[in-house]
């Protein structure tokens, strides 16, 4: 759910609506989707709402990564293996760099599923959260070996 005035999102929850520009007369315009009641059943123990919308948040954190991130890093893999040496520099930067662009990439991920909070009692996001992490904790893992693998490679 979004909240705009005047064309621009309203992003801090614990602003005063003054802070926010929101005076008398002011158009608030509240964006966000109708909520499947039949999803809602199937998705959660408790029924809530409120924890389907935490399973779609962390959805959209993980769905993404699980699409495009274990391809990569299989290339990865591969591109590292298949280096001879001497490794030529231009293939050392390349190796480096694709390395910490996972690692990145993962470490964001992470830290914003870090930043979704379940509240007690919701426990199929918490259980969702919980896959989310090991998962992605998983896969920083393989890119890590990877790393060190180019780290030996480049420095003999």
């Amino acid at each position: 759910m979004k909240m705009s005035v005047s064309g621009a999102n309203l992003k801090d929850d614990t602003a005063t609506l003054i802070s926010c520009g929101i005076r008398a007369g002011s158009t608030v315009v509240l964006t966000g989707e109708k909520v499947d009641k039949q999803a809602v059943a199937q998705e959660t123990a408790s029924g809530n709402p409120e924890e389907y919308g935490l399973i779609i948040r962390i959805g959209k954190i993980v769905d993404p990564i699980k699409a495009t991130m274990e391809s990569d890093i299989t290339q990865f893999r591969s591109f590292v293996q298949e280096q001879k040496i001497p490794v030529e520099d231009k293939d050392k930067k390349t190796m480096q760099d694709n390395g910490i662009y996972l690692s990145e990439k993962l470490m964001q991920a992470l830290i914003t599923l870090d930043g979704v909070e379940c509240p007690p009692g919701f426990d199929a996001a918490r259980q969702k959260r919980r896959e989310g992490v090991r998962l992605l904790q998983r896969l920083l893992e393989q890119v890590d070996e990877v790393r060190a693998t180019v780290k030996t490679l480049c420095s003999s």
